[in-house]
């Protein structure tokens, strides 16, 4: 997604895209340069993933995400 390079991703199956989505989990960790991130899966209303949303608290780009959680 163009997210100004935070790492956004919608999922895109083979059914037609989501109208609404709404969120059912959230992690928060830190990037490489200390910078807080929030990550959370969106769900449309079957339930079926239609995005996870990356939001780095001060807009800046994603450097990495980490190796385990």
């Amino acid at each position: 997604m163009d997210d100004g390079g935070m790492g956004s991703l919608r999922v895109v199956g083979p059914q037609p895209a989501a109208k609404a989505c709404h969120q059912v989990s959230e992690i928060q960790f830190k990037d490489a340069d200390g910078v807080d991130v929030i990550a959370s899966l969106n769900v449309d209303d079957s339930g079926v993933p239609c995005e996870i949303d990356v939001w780095k608290v001060d807009f800046s780009a994603l450097i990495c995400l980490p190796e385990s959680f």
